[in-house]
């Protein structure tokens, strides 16, 4: 039999998950009129057209493994949500979408970070990678890089075409063949292929729980692996057409390369990520009754709190207080009230306009 108040209990342990699930929610909610327009926008751009892939996967992971009731709101994690409520603001009154963006992904941070994930002792804010993927280079940084990569692309196949003695000739992004030029394109080189690499990178992070120096590494595997195998594909144009006659610079045979290239790139870096788990492995610390229990190595314990690949913890149990603490009630209100001024501010913009 259950007594009113435990009843009451009850339902007030239920309702507090919820409480910071909502206030989050409109809060984010409030950033969606700038933040529709800039992602339609950023669609147009090629290289970034895995976004809503990347989105996606991030509210299923968030969702599955977010402990209901579990937020502990630190310093560090309320500092990135006024952050966020100032990006909003300002992004509202100047205004500019991609500062609204900016705002949104630190508040999911914030929110990863002061949410704790089911059977683990640790916070869901490597999921925040997934987000942090689709926010653009600000001052079109991906126009520069673009460029950037176009000329680090010709010069590495021509030089490795002058070593294995491929006749050609090299003039700024064009490569010319006896009876044909090709030209180094932004397909070519390297963007589409790098971006949609990291995000391959950043699922297998997320995915598996990688700790942060192995998911460090594995970016930085995953950026050279996708240069290199730009590289190959340009060589492998020009040597198919240097040996059969054969153009597989533009149509069908230019997109199966391409995804080739693209399929052996994500291999490799799968197999960077097998080795990186391998160098990572945690190491056996027991612990003994009796005074050999004093002195435990804390290098060992350093390795695997920090660098070794987390095991789950069937025995952490997050306790949810039955009741809203103050703290609560405030942040949400603050939330809340945020949200609504926001959206207010952004109406009242619109129809000045």
């Amino acid at each position: 039999m259950v007594t009113s108040g435990e009843s009451e209990t009850s339902s007030e342990s239920v309702q507090r998950p919820h409480t910071t699930a909502v206030a989050m929610g409109l809060l984010l909610a409030a950033h969606l009129p700038c933040a529709v327009p800039h992602y339609i926008r950023t669609w147009s751009l090629e290289h970034y057209q895995f976004f809503p892939f990347a989105l996606a996967m991030f509210g299923w992971l968030f969702h599955t493994r977010r402990t209901p009731g579990g937020e502990r709101w630190g310093i560090l994690s309320l500092l990135l949500l006024a952050a966020d409520v100032f990006c909003l603001v300002a992004g509202t009154l100047k205004p500019s979408p991609w500062l609204v963006v900016l705002g949104m992904q630190l508040g999911l941070a914030a929110w990863c970070l002061a949410s704790t994930e089911q059977g683990y002792r640790r916070s869901l804010l490597y999921l925040s990678l997934l987000a942090m993927l689709t926010l653009r280079l600000p001052n079109e940084m991906d126009t520069q890089l673009i460029q950037w990569l176009q000329n680090r692309t010709t010069a590495f196949a021509s030089g490795i075409g002058h070593r294995v003695n491929l006749v050609h000739y090299s003039e700024g992004n064009v490569l010319s063949v006896p009876g044909k030029t090709f030209l180094v394109a932004e397909a070519c080189s390297g963007v589409k292929s790098l971006f949609t690499i990291l995000f391959i990178s950043a699922m297998v992070i997320c995915m598996k729980r990688r700790p942060f120096l192995h998911s460090v590494v594995l970016l930085l595997c995953g950026m050279a692996t996708a240069g290199l195998m730009n590289v190959f594909r340009v060589l492998s144009v020009i040597y198919v057409w240097d040996w059969r006659q054969l153009d597989l610079s533009t149509g069908l045979p230019h997109d199966i390369l391409g995804y080739a290239c693209l399929g052996i790139a994500a291999g490799i870096l799968l197999s960077a990520d097998a080795f990186l788990e391998v160098l990572s492995a945690p190491i056996p610390d027991f612990r003994r009754p009796g005074i050999i229990a004093r002195y435990r190595n804390p290098l060992t314990r350093l390795w695997n709190r920090w660098i070794a690949t987390l095991d789950e913890d069937p025995g952490h149990v997050v306790k949810v207080h039955s009741g809203v603490s103050g703290r609560m009630v405030v942040l949400a209100g603050v939330l809340l009230v945020t949200a609504g001024a926001a959206q207010a501010v952004q109406i009242v913009m619109g129809r000045i306009q």
